[in-house]
């Protein structure tokens, strides 16, 4: 017999199988076409069906034998049968910015718009500052795309002047949308916040 390699032989077999279960089922009925008709005693029928079930498990045999070696043709070890894998690599989008403003007054702010989280695994939020006074950050949380209504997610975080911060949110705290409410106490004079969302998938 040919030795088996790669997937070519392996929907050769895949057909030679279905062919099999086709021609199986008429050469069945095709070599006893008489006792394709239902049999007329108790006796008959009972061993018709013992029949049908010994040439169904002959059957079996061979189609599990066939699906062995498809599988060591695929390099696939253990027992033989139909295996599905599902790759599902956890991968971070690109970087987006919620939040961008020069702050010059004490107050509380909001991010310009809410991170769509539907369908992330985990989310960091990154802040980097080059006010001269720290903020703090408090991420929010809403089932809706809006900040209305929105709750808080864990604890707040400061964010030092000159500096930066991060916060990872995972699966406890999952929501459909994440946004940043930010609380300055006292008035930057000068620089810029800016803060990044990156979600992954």
């Amino acid at each position: 017999m040919a030795e088996l390699k790669g997937s070519q032989e392996g929907g050769l077999i895949s057909g030679g199988l279905a062919g099999f279960g086709l021609g199986f089922g008429t050469g069945l009925l095709m070599s006893k076409p008489a006792e394709a008709a239902p049999p007329e005693t108790p006796e008959e029928k009972l061993n018709y069906l013992i029949e049908l079930l010994e040439k169904l498990v002959v059957g079996n045999a061979i189609i599990i034998d066939w699906l062995a070696k498809i599988n060591a043709a695929q390099g696939v070890p253990g027992e033989p049968g139909v295996e599905v894998t599902v790759l599902t690599p956890w991968k971070a989008k690109e970087p987006e910015t919620i939040f961008e403003q020069a702050i010059r007054n004490a107050g509380t702010f909001f991010s310009d718009k809410m991170v769509n989280w539907t369908e992330g695994k985990r989310l960091m939020l990154k802040a980097e500052s080059s006010l001269d006074q720290a903020v703090q950050l408090q991420p929010i949380g809403n089932i809706d795309d809006t900040r209305m209504l929105a709750t808080n997610i864990g604890p707040p975080v400061v964010c030092p002047a000159n500096g930066n911060a991060s916060i990872g949110l995972a699966w406890g705290d999952w929501t459909l949308f994440v946004g940043m409410q930010i609380t300055a106490a006292i008035a930057p004079t000068v620089g810029i916040l800016t803060i990044r969302a990156v979600i992954q998938e």
